[in-house]
């Protein structure tokens, strides 16, 4: 009779980081596969921010940064983080040879237990069956999302674009009263590593409201506004980058409550599918929001 090896949960270190991150490349091609889609570049760019996130949690949130091991073997990890009351999932991945044997599990109760005292929590899911099930089991409120891609037109830009200016180091303080203000929970060191890792930020700070955005590459990565026309001018200052940097602009995570996103998306051209769903606890969506799949 054979003997199945006990997955332990460990606190992730730095010197798990190398293994950890090529785990999360492996798990994120395995699903690109099974869900039938294109898989991600692989670049020494991406591979560095990757290092860059995996380092950041460990030293920021050491008690949200856990690995699963087979036999003394790196085979998953999870990433959480614990902002101002706000809990939220940053990564849950197994290596696909490792997969189906519990240690998703074990490392989603683990970084749950980073959650305890915070009064919101926030998941944001792939399109993976099994993570999906095991997020809506936990507690979690699903709700569906969309994403968006493509070169923009920008025949309809509107006028209010012109209040969107470009941010930097001084705005971060404004940023996290927004993010107080929006998800209830400021960013704090998430800045820096954000700006690290290539993300050119854009802020409306006027008598009709306020609002950031951060955009690397052609990506949205994140966006948070005190209302939906602050939103609306800094997604299309965003599209206009793109568009002067030549790039395919993607937004992702967008709810039912991100209309305003969604009807920008379809004046600019873009092509909107299907997304992997949000999960909330203590609370819903916050409207005029785009979350970041690495800090949320």
């Amino acid at each position: 009779m054979s003997v199945v090896a006990e997955v332990i949960v460990r606190p992730l270190t730095l010197d798990d980081v190398d293994q950890a991150v090529q785990i999360q490349v492996a798990a994120f091609a395995d699903l690109a596969v099974r869900v039938h889609e294109p898989p991600t570049v692989v670049t020494e760019a991406l591979l560095e921010r990757s290092r860059l996130r995996h380092r950041h949690f460990i030293t920021h949130d050491a008690r949200g940064s856990w690995a699963a091991t087979v036999d003394g073997k790196l085979i998953g990890c999870g990433l959480a983080l614990r902002r101002e009351g706000l809990w939220g999932l940053s990564l849950l991945v197994v290596d696909p040879a490792a997969q189906s044997a519990g240690a998703g599990r074990k490392l989603l109760n683990a970084t749950l237990d980073y959650a305890d005292g915070c009064q919101r929590g926030v998941i944001l899911a792939s399109t993976d069956a099994r993570a999906i099930r095991a997020y809506a089991t936990s507690g979690f409120a699903l709700f569906p999302q969309v994403a968006a891609s493509g070169k923009p037109t920008l025949d309809a830009t509107p006028a209010s674009v012109s209040r969107v200016r470009d941010g930097n180091a001084a705005d971060r303080a404004l940023a996290d009263v927004i993010d107080r203000g929006v998800r209830g929970a400021g960013r704090g060191a998430d800045h820096e590593v954000i700006s690290a890792s290539g993300g050119d930020m854009y802020v409306v700070d006027d008598a009709d409201g306020r609002g950031y955005a951060y955009l690397r590459g052609g990506e949205v990565y994140l966006l948070a506004a005190t209302d939906d026309d602050t939103a609306t001018a800094l997604l299309w200052r965003c599209f206009m980058r793109g568009g002067e940097l030549g790039l395919e602009t993607h937004v992702d995570h967008m709810t039912g409550e991100q209309q305003w996103a969604i009807a920008a998306c379809f004046a600019a051209r873009l092509a909107v599918r299907p997304d992997g769903p949000v999960f909330w606890r203590g609370a819903t969506p916050p409207r005029a929001y785009v979350p970041s799949g690495a800090f949320l």
